[in-house]
């Protein structure tokens, strides 16, 4: 069994999704810290929109075997994640121009910090597998 076979599935989307979780939290993270700075426009980062939009590539790369040793390549999906300014409130109350809506950045801030540890408990359950399975399951 190839090694890359281990972390090319469940573990490596893990990781996209720990990545984004991690810039998630930056970006909401700033959108607080500038509550009170006037003009601010909040930003977001966009993942499940972009996918919706640009769905499947019409034409993916395909991997070319030219020796009979060579694994099979799969096909990798590229994640397009952006961060953008967040769509302004439809009402917004402040005569500031600022446009961040604590409660909705608190409440965004805590879904993402839940999945963001539970993706964390997740791969770290898969190490302890990888970890026993190498010890001999002792």
């Amino acid at each position: 069994m190839p090694s890359q076979s281990l972390f090319s599935g469940s573990i490596a989307t893990l990781q996209k999704t720990l990545n984004i979780g991690s810039l998630r939290h930056k970006v909401l993270t700033a959108n607080i810290a500038n509550i009170d700075t006037p003009n601010y426009k909040a930003f977001e980062v966009v993942m499940e929109d972009e996918l919706k939009k640009n769905g499947r590539p019409s034409h993916p790369i395909q991997l070319t075997r030219t020796r009979p040793e060579h694994l099979p390549g799969r096909h990798q999906s590229a994640t397009n994640v952006k961060v953008k300014a967040a769509d302004p409130p439809a009402l917004n109350f402040r005569a500031d121009g600022n446009t961040v809506d604590l409660d909705k950045t608190m409440g965004k801030l805590a879904e993402n910090t839940i999945l963001y540890r539970a993706a964390a408990q997740i791969i770290k359950r898969k190490f302890q597998g990888l970890k026993n399975v190498i010890q001999g399951g002792k």
